[in-house]
Formats: structure tokens, sequence, C-alpha cells
């Protein structure tokens, strides 16, 4: 189930989802992590696992580049927020 965002990476996804872009491709997760890195300082863990536990409900899962385009940017942009669907 996705939508399992901390309370302490709420802010951090709110800035993620303002930072994703509108068109997604195989090259959008590593260009949209690379700026989510340079804007907030946050690296390895603490940037990946708030984002793969707020787009797919799951700690471990399928390669994030492969799924970032499948889920779309606006169906990305709603779980980023919080929102299941």
């Amino acid at each position: 189930m996705a939508g399992q965002i901390s309370e302490e990476d709420m802010g951090f996804c709110q800035q993620a989802a303002e930072l994703l872009p509108d068109e997604l491709d195989g090259q959008s997760w590593g260009q949209w992590v690379g700026d989510l890195k340079e804007k907030t300082g946050r690296k390895g863990k603490s940037l990946f696992l708030p984002l793969r536990m707020a787009l797919t409900g799951r700690a471990r899962g399928p390669e994030m580049d492969k799924l970032l385009p499948l889920l779309g940017a606006k169906r990305a942009k709603a779980r980023l927020a919080g929102e299941v669907g």
C-alpha cells in the first residue's frame, strides 16, 4: 500500500513532489534524485527510503528508475502527498 510517509519525512516528500518533472522517462529517477540530493543534502537511505515508501509502500522492491515512468507524474505526486491510489 502506498502512502507510507513518516511524519519526519512529510516535508521532504512535499519538496520531492514539487521537484518531480511532469514528463517521466527512464532517466527521470536519476535526475530527480540528484536534484533532491543537491537541494536537501540528504543521501543514501535517508534520500531513497522515504521516496520508495511514499511511492510503493514498501522498503524494498522493483528498480525505481523503471517504476517511476509507469506510475506517471500525477500518481507519483499524489502518493508523495500521502494520497493512496
